[in-house]
């Protein structure tokens, strides 16, 4: 934990709770979005232990897996990996095992096991011919059993066995499967669940599905993200084939490089939101793909939208209908015959406006009122806060009189501070605004703060924000494609982030009606272009040599870089007068150059990279407090070949930023220099139990200075209450894959003559619940 200088006497703030401004809360303002991306779902909160128990990995999956990948095959019998008579067209590849054979499978680091708790093992088996039983057990790495049972396997046919393995010991080890000599049997769809309470296998891993809970969401928004539209039309999530019997379930390579199994569908999907208290938000495609796609963001064809739209259709039957519509019948016969009150449906993410996406969506769309008036459909608008696709996304979503479109921002914490009010200036009368994915770039205190100041301005422009989740929501220790994350786990611990806490102090305690705040002692902190610098190339994952570097008019040596992506510095550079300009040859690699001019450390810089992680767009980033934000959108390019001669030219004129590449000029902007906002108050009243009024009050502080708020309700009187506070680290304490370094500690207040002391240490946030008179 870092130490950071503080003011050796509270900075004084006032903060005077005013009126009602007329605006009440968003009922379902905080909610969470869950997405399959860092072995989230299996390997997360699936509780299955089994990894790869359908055999249906595939180096179309990730690269070397296949059939076994997760299996270890021991003895000296065989393992075969057989098509010809599969359980299901689904699921269409299983194994022949002829004994004596062994297969053990690692799970996603062991199965934990305990002395007194069950699992049970369930799978499909054929008994080709021999006899015998086989044998299960959960096997400690030092060869102790742990857990077993015996199952007989019939012949004539595929047959579903379970068994009970109750817990001998304490432990963690492997799923065993012994094949005895003269059997041979065919196996597929293996499955270990411990037992709940109530003795039935569970679905959700139990201390993830707490901490979600805990997080007390309105709603929760799934599956996707960009797994709904998929990488490719073959890659598109349709609902309908995630529900019913397992092997019966559509396997899908999943983009971020592993596989979806698809045990938790779209009915488990559900079902976690009733398990978490939230009301469903699905998200389906908006009939095309990812832009991402290697060939772009293709379409369904126009002969196959009929069919597509009544199938989102069906979904709101599924959610929604009474159990005599067939789709609401379905639910009933998976179990669930009580509706699930869907009251929101999410069409697109992050989509690419094109004239294909318009004619779909708005199909889509068109149906979905006609048949649904009372479902909200949330449009999109792309997948940054600004940009090309922003723009034509909230000119469609006037256009069409979209109720909702989903907004997303991974920006550094300087942005959000920045744009604490950024909601302020939309137009009312326009769509509202689901802010759906956002995060400040790290697990930091410093990137926890920065969100719940952006949180306190979208609380208080509630008629504007009627929805927001943080994203990514959970990420397993070992297997993660992106940082930050609210939670990480590994196979035993659940490490909350400095951001969850934030996340659970705006939802555990809400307002209903926003009051007018004003807020004294708190200036915002001016934000310059830095004066002084330098120069530097690098190219992680690359090697580029660079000729004709003049920086100002003076020629400059030539250099190189290697892969290991360390900086060359070419000279001094004053980022606020600069021409830079370079000629860059790439000898090895296949990523791009990046050019930084300005600060190091945690100073700001401005950075070229081209081409970027796509390999056909340049970007322009900034980075503050060594943390990189988009300053500039990325724009298409015809990428790089190795030995091409690129000429750069970069000119830098106060706050103004020109990037030419290969003689094009192709970003042109002016940097945001607007101040920062790090210290900010918001407030919103409720009824209170006693027939009085409770005030909800956030007080951010993200300064080094320790600040004491004086906190002034209407009407007067004594004030009691409570006082919930994150702090105790510095700004830069906290890292992907560990706990939070803070917790929130709640404490007691009192004042008189209708204020109250709060104290706000450096780098805090605060929620106070106070008591007054009614007002």
């Amino acid at each position: 934990m870092t130490s950071h200088p503080t003011s050796p006497k509270p900075v004084d703030l006032r903060v005077e709770i005013g009126p009602p401004t007329g605006v009440e809360v968003a009922p379902d303002l905080w909610g969470l979005f869950f997405e399959d991306i860092n072995t989230s779902l299996d390997g997360g909160l699936n509780a299955e232990a089994v990894r790869n128990g359908d055999f249906q990995f595939t180096g179309l999956d990730h690269a070397g897996w296949h059939a076994l990948t997760g299996w270890t095959v021991e003895g000296t019998g065989s393992v075969q990996v057989r098509g010809e008579d599969p359980l299901h067209p689904r699921n269409p590849v299983y194994v022949r095992a002829v004994g004596p054979v062994s297969l053990t499978n690692d799970g996603w680091d062991g199965v934990g096991v305990a002395d007194g708790g069950t699992h049970r093992l369930s799978l499909w088996s054929w008994r080709v011919f021999g006899a015998g039983d086989l044998g299960a057990s959960v096997v400690a790495a030092d060869g102790t059993t742990l857990a077993a049972a015996t199952l007989e396997v019939p012949d004539r046919g595929w047959h579903r066995l379970e068994a009970d393995l109750p817990g001998t010991a304490d432990g963690r080890g492997l799923l065993r499967i012994d094949v005895p000599d003269g059997l041979t049997v065919e196996l597929d769809v293996l499955s270990l669940r411990p037992l709940g309470d109530d003795g039935r296998p569970l679905t959700f891993r139990p201390d993830l599905l707490a901490v979600l809970r805990d997080l007390h969401p309105s709603f929760l928004r799934f599956p996707g993200g960009c797994v709904a539209h998929g990488l490719g039309l073959g890659n598109m999530y349709h609902w309908k084939s995630t529900v019913g019997p397992r092997h019966e379930r559509e396997h899908l390579p999943n983009l971020w490089g592993y596989h979806q199994s698809r045990q938790i569908g779209y009915l488990e999907l559900f079902e976690l939101c009733e398990a978490v208290g939230a009301t469903p938000l699905p998200v389906v495609p908006a009939g095309v793909c990812c832009q991402n796609t290697r060939g772009g963001p293709v379409a369904l064809p126009d002969d196959e939208m009929d069919a597509y739209v009544q199938d989102v259709l069906d979904l709101v039957e599924f959610a929604n209908g009474p159990v005599d519509t067939p789709w609401g019948a379905r639910r009933a016969a998976l179990g669930h015959p009580e509706p699930f009150g869907l009251r929101y449906l999410g069409v697109g993410n992050e989509d690419a406006i094109t004239d294909d996406f318009r004619a779909r969506y708005a199909r889509i769309e068109d149906a979905l009122r006609a048949a649904h008036p009372e479902v909200v459909v949330v449009g999109t608008v792309g997948p940054a806060p600004d940009g090309p696709d922003f723009e034509a996304g909230w000119a469609f979503a006037r256009e069409r009189r979209v109720a909702v479109v989903d907004e997303h921002a991974y920006r550094n914490p300087r942005w959000f501070h920045q744009n604490v009010d950024r909601y302020a200036a939309y137009d009312r009368a326009a769509p509202g605004v689901y802010f759906g994915e956002y995060a400040a770039k790290t697990s930091t205190v410093r990137s926890a703060l920065a969100e719940a100041a952006y949180m306190v301005g979208m609380e208080r422009n509630s008629d504007v924000v009627r929805l927001a989740s943080y994203a990514p929501l959970l990420a397993r220790v070992g297997g993660t494609q992106w940082v930050p994350d609210l939670v990480y786990f590994d196979a035993d611990r659940v490490l909350p982030s400095a951001s969850y806490y934030v996340q659970q102090l705006f939802a555990d305690e809400r307002g209903t009606a926003l009051r007018e705040v004003t807020l004294t002692g708190a200036d915002p902190l001016p934000v310059a272009v830095p004066t002084s610098g330098t120069v530097r190339v690098l190219s992680p994952g690359a090697e580029f040599a660079f000729t004709d570097v003049v920086l100002d008019g003076v020629a400059l040596a030539d250099a190189t870089t290697t892969s290991d992506g360390e900086p060359v510095v070419l000279g001094a550079v004053d980022p606020t007068s600069a021409v830079l300009e370079l000629t860059a040859t790439r000898t090895a690699g296949t990523t791009g150059l990046v050019v930084q001019l300005g600060a190091t450390g945690p100073g700001s810089f401005v950075e070229l990279v081209a081409p970027n992680w796509t390999g056909k767009e340049t970007v322009v980033n900034r980075y503050d407090d060594g943390i990189a934000v988009e300053d500039a959108p990325p724009l298409p390019w015809r990428s790089l070949r190795t030995g091409e001669h690129l000429p750069v030219r970069i000119e830098l004129d106060g706050a103004r930023v020109r990037v030419w590449v290969d003689g094009d000029l192709r970003h042109d902007y002016v940097q945001d220099l607007r101040p920062e906002h790090r210290v900010l108050a918001g407030a919103a009243s409720r009824p209170g139990a006693d027939g009085g009024t409770e005030h909800v009050v956030r007080l951010v502080n993200a300064t080094d200075d320790a600040r004491r708020a004086t906190v002034v309700l209407p009407g007067g009187g004594d004030v009691t209450g409570s006082v919930t506070t994150l702090a105790g680290a510095g700004p830069d304490d906290g890292a992907p894959f560990e706990a939070s370094p803070v917790a929130p500690v709640r404490t007691s207040v009192r004042g008189g003559a209708g204020a109250v002391d709060v104290p706000l240490p450096p780098w805090s946030f605060a929620v106070a619940v106070l008591r007054g008179p009614a007002a």
